[in-house]
């Protein structure tokens, strides 16, 4: 009795139609029978229903089966396709297009995958994925073998002094700053946040430091050395010409008095200035830890408005300030902060000061993660010969300069876990940026 139903569109359907039509027949007939007393009739029409009803149970589970199959193979790894069944072939055929599809996807999302982890397995910077919570839940090949890492609580990471563990764990985003292993290694840590299913995370980068800072620390000594030596000998020069000049003059015979006493007093004059410098160095490199405080980026506008406006419109320059957006706030020390954007400011003013359409521009806006407060300006610009020498302490083209205001400046940038940068504005001029992270 069972007979295969028709394949194509609706073959199915139609085998399932005919099947429950038999078996309303053959029930029909075998009640029938009953009331005639054939008894042998009915029971080879109830066989009969029977095995129709069971056929029909059969090619549904299997239908149910292809189904089942489909739809956890849409989620499950390594799953069996279905066999194709009598009737189902178009459905087969859509399930085995739409597998295939989701075959390709897969296996580009793994190998994206794999390309990813090949990556971050092979740069060297020790990188952890921590959870708000303070839990590591994902860690590279280089922290765990530098640090140790597994997952867990970061404090847990015998590498990290809990001191460090805890300051990486209140990093802001954004935020660069040079902190020490248990060991004394130093490493420059930079953080960075992002979001994923739901959940707050984020990325903790740990970067050996040791080479390139032998290489900054020799720079450094050498700039030192450099600028000591010139302003020293600049200093000591004149003061051993006129030592020698006035052990002379003691020795003869009705020395002039007179003479004596102005040599002296240029000794004693270029002595206070030699230690004048020296003091102003002792002080660059006393720099207090900033004390950090919510500041509305208005308020701190408006008061530089106030200290630096009729200075520049005394100096004939044009000048305006804008912040974006108008709430943003920032956390940072008011009064370092304050410092090192006058230093900027008055540098900009003196780079323009009787320059025709002198003009000077003080920023702050919101970019992503960081807060940038620009000073830009339509001078000169930077000496295109060593851009960074405006950074290295007392250098200054200005006569007169002390040379210690960008040094300050980038030093109170770098307190605050920032940086200083500075770029030709275009134009003509320098735009210098004092970035902070934001939060």
């Amino acid at each position: 009795m069972a007979s295969r139903p028709p394949p194509g569109p609706g073959g199915f359907a139609l085998g399932a139609s005919l099947r429950a039509a038999a078996m309303g027949l053959l029930a029909f007939a075998a009640f029938l029978a009953a009331g005639r007393q054939l008894w042998a009739t009915m029971v080879v029409l109830l066989a009969a229903l029977i095995v129709v009803g069971l056929d029909l149970a059969r090619s549904t589970a299997a239908a149910d089966r292809v189904l089942a199959r489909f739809i956890e193979g849409l989620t499950a790894e390594g799953y069996e396709r279905p066999a194709p069944q009598p009737g189902l072939r178009e459905t087969a055929g859509a399930i085995e297009r739409t597998l295939d599809r989701l075959a390709a996807s897969r296996a580009e999302r793994q190998r994206r995958i794999d390309h990813l982890e090949a990556l971050l397995d092979n740069v060297t910077a020790s990188l952890l994925v921590v959870d708000e919570t303070g839990q590591v839940v994902s860690a590279n090949r280089a922290s765990r073998q530098n640090l140790g890492a597994t997952p867990g609580a970061i404090g847990a990471i015998a590498a990290l002094p809990p001191a460090t563990a805890v300051r990486l764990r209140t990093l802001p985003p954004g935020a660069r700053e040079i902190v020490r292993l248990a060991d004394g290694r130093a490493m420059l840590a930079q953080c960075a946040s992002f979001t994923t299913e739901g959940r707050a995370l984020t990325l903790i980068s740990l970067q050996s430091l040791s080479g390139e800072l032998d290489a900054v620390e020799l720079k450094a000594w050498q700039d030192l050395v450099r600028v000591l030596s010139h302003e020293m000998m600049n200093s000591l020069t004149p003061i051993l010409s006129l030592s020698e000049s006035l052990a002379g003059r003691l020795r003869a015979p009705g020395g002039d008095a007179a003479a004596v006493a102005d040599d002296l007093e240029v000794i004693a004059r270029r002595s206070a200035g030699l230690m004048h410098f020296v003091e102003r160095y002792r002080r660059l490199t006393d720099l207090p830890a900033p004390e950090r405080t919510r500041i509305r980026a208005a308020d701190l506008t408006a008061s530089l408005d106030r200290l630096m406006g009729p200075g520049m419109t005394e100096a004939g320059v044009d000048y305006s300030s804008s912040v974006s957006p108008k709430t943003l706030a920032l956390e940072a020390d008011p009064e370092l902060l304050e410092q090192a954007l006058i230093n900027l400011m008055k540098n900009a003013v003196e780079a323009v000061r009787g320059r025709k359409g002198a003009a000077v521009r003080l920023a702050m806006r919101l970019e992503e993660s960081q807060v940038a407060l620009i000073v830009e300006d339509n001078g000169p610009g930077i000496p295109a010969e060593d851009p960074e020498a405006v950074f290295v302490p007392f250098f200054t083209t200005k006569s007169g300069g002390s040379g210690v205001g960008l040094t300050l400046a980038r030093q109170i940038a770098l307190a605050h876990g920032g940086r200083l940068e500075h770029s030709p504005r275009r134009g003509g001029g320098a735009v210098f940026r004092l970035v902070l992270p934001y939060g």
